[in-house]
């Protein structure tokens, strides 16, 4: 009886060690923290901690992509829209080539300083913190560095800046 009553204990303890870990868990979804990403290019080194503090839209897109150029596209409009206290754009390319990567900048009128591109390790590491081999996506991260949105809509953008 004793053997037993201190094996449901000993789960218990485990059970609540593992869900109060479970709280600090980074994964891509929504209601989790943020990955930490740091990105590293020729002209800018930008980090997701650098912006707490604001919302922030981060995009993940290819020129490959349709709709995930679209998407970065759409963004990137609604982000000259929104307050810059409160919102912050970060949008990350992964074509092959950086050069291919700033012509889209140029054709599709996008601005320079909140699109960046990344590839090799830099890439992989992020293509896979944030679960992009099933396709590109946007998140929408809260002051707090939680993700509280997938592909967000502008509707829901533009309620959250008032």
């Amino acid at each position: 009886m004793k053997k037993t009553m201190k094996i449901i204990v000993l789960f218990a303890v485990l059970v609540i060690s593992v869900s109060a870990y479970s709280e600090r868990v980074f994964e891509a979804a929504e209601g989790y923290s943020a990955p930490s990403m740091t990105i590293e290019n020729s002209d800018t080194t930008m980090s997701l901690a650098e912006l707490k503090g604001r919302y922030v839209i981060v995009t993940f897109w290819s020129s490959a992509d349709a709709d995930s150029r679209l998407r970065a596209r759409q963004y990137d409009e609604a982000s000259k829209l929104l307050p810059q206290e409160r919102f912050c754009l970060l949008s990350v390319n992964f074509d092959r080539s950086e050069r291919l990567f700033r012509e889209i900048v140029r054709r599709d009128n996008l601005s320079t300083k909140n699109h960046i591109h990344v590839d090799g390790s830099q890439a992989n590491r992020i293509i896979n913190d944030y679960r992009l081999s099933e396709g590109f996506k946007t998140l929408l991260i809260n002051p707090e560095g939680r993700i509280v949105a997938m592909n967000p809509s502008i509707e829901t953008l533009t309620k959250l800046s008032i």
